[in-house]
């Protein structure tokens, strides 16, 4: 082999390892380069795993606390409503004729000697007019009752003036 054949493959040779040498230092970064965006992919997904199971054991805690608060609440409006509910159920609605379409039933005359005198003609609503009114009443005094109620707790607890 000639001095310049030794040359030319000793040039080739060279080149090869340096090809070979930039191709492993090319792959060697791109390994270190996924390595640490992996690295950086499980340290985020840890603190994102952390701060939402901090955020659920906070909502449990905000859940009790909530639900203790509505019982109260539930409670106050209850007591408030007996009464209402007893007076509703024991009150007859009396609505003219105009408003009601007629009289709901024919007025039956009674004895003296009885202590229920009759109702008027005209003067009782219907019973499904009377049934509405009532369930009506009902739903107002409810709501009312749970603002009332509402209103108490912010009071007690700074919320309200």
């Amino acid at each position: 082999m000639s001095a310049l054949e030794r040359f030319a493959a000793m040039t080739l040779l060279l080149v090869l390892l340096l090809l070979g040498a930039w191709f492993g230092v090319r792959h060697y970064g791109a390994q270190q380069r996924q390595a640490g965006y992996a690295a950086a992919v499980a340290e985020r997904t840890a603190r994102d795993l952390a701060a939402v199971v901090g955020r659920v054991q906070e909502n449990a805690v905000l859940e009790t606390k909530y639900d203790a608060i509505n019982i109260r609440i539930t409670e106050v409006k209850n007591e408030e409503l007996a009464p209402v509910r007893a007076r509703i159920a024991a009150e007859r609605v009396r609505i003219g004729p105009a408003i009601c379409g007629g009289p709901a039933a024919a007025s039956k005359t009674e004895d003296a000697a009885g202590g229920d005198g009759a109702d008027p003609a005209g003067r009782l609503v219907r019973a499904d007019v009377d049934r509405d009114l009532r369930a009506l009443k009902l739903q107002v005094e409810e709501a009312l009752a749970a603002g009332r109620a509402c209103q108490e707790w912010g009071r007690d607890h700074g919320f309200v003036p």
